[in-house]
């Protein structure tokens, strides 16, 4: 039965190219645990490779040789991807923020990962968009938090709109913690929304130092829009080594790569 349903999700894979998790469950109707077992078979073989919330047919890259553009995946689905990796960023990241400091955090499930271990930051102040970054940053009342109007983005979890940009542009942050859909050399900082592709243009720019928050999945994949540079970035924080090219490209850049290991 498993070998007949393998050979049937490899060949959905082939076919589109390119899925998210949360669809492929849909498509062979079996829970999220059988899918990640499936495709880790599928990985194993070589035939597929895991991406940022879903997985890609080898071979599967657009015409320049970046990966295929994807849709948005919502944030509940993301938010179950790679979640150790994820911590450990967080909580690397974490070790950057200095008590007194007001501090940007990004929309997204790797930032979200921060705020358990900020929770000993004496005079603290937080800034952010992320619906789910707030909710969990109400269970630390010694922390000070500014919540930027908008309108509500169900599938991003997050508040964007002019109002947001426009509160937002009275801040002066010490740091902005980013994250990103996708980076590559080819294509940079993209994310897969244009709302909040203004909202993270305007957090760069009323910040001083920049941290970019990115798993080792999030590496060679590409969004909708390019929102920065990779070069924009003060630190690179990540759970894995990276290839010598990006190795090289941080060097020159003047960006610090930061392991969480």
């Amino acid at each position: 039965m498993r070998v007949k349903r393998l050979e049937a999700v490899e060949a959905y894979i082939r076919q589109v190219g390119s899925v998210s998790i949360q669809q492929l469950c849909q498509e062979f109707n079996v829970s999220i645990n059988t899918i990640r077992r499936d495709i880790d078979a599928l990985v194993q073989k070589g035939q597929v490779k895991k991406v940022y919330g879903g997985v890609v047919a080898l071979g599967a890259t657009e015409g320049d040789g970046t990966p295929v553009t994807r849709e948005l995946m919502d944030f509940q689905v993301r938010n179950q991807e790679c979640l150790e990796a994820k911590n450990r960023i967080g909580c690397k990241a974490a070790e950057f923020v200095n008590h007194g400091d007001t501090i940007f955090l990004d929309s997204g499930s790797t930032t979200l990962q921060m705020v358990p271990h900020l929770a000993e930051k004496k005079n603290l102040t937080v800034v952010t968009y992320s619906l789910p970054v707030l909710a969990a940053l109400a269970q630390y009342p010694q922390i000070r938090t500014v919540a930027l109007p908008g309108v509500v983005l169900g599938r991003t979890a997050s508040v964007v709109g002019s109002s947001t940009c426009q509160a937002l542009r009275h801040f002066n942050c010490a740091k902005a913690f980013m994250g990103c859909t996708g980076l590559s050399l080819t294509r940079q900082l993209t994310n897969a929304t244009f709302e909040e592709y203004e909202v993270k243009q305007v957090a760069l720019a009323q910040s001083k130092v920049h941290y970019l928050l990115a798993d080792h999945e999030k590496f060679e994949y590409a969004a909708l829009m390019t929102y920065g540079q990779i070069a924009d970035m003060d630190y690179l924080i990540t759970d894995q080594e990276l290839e010598a090219v990006y190795r090289v490209y941080l060097q020159e850049h003047d960006v610090t790569l930061v392991l969480a290991e």
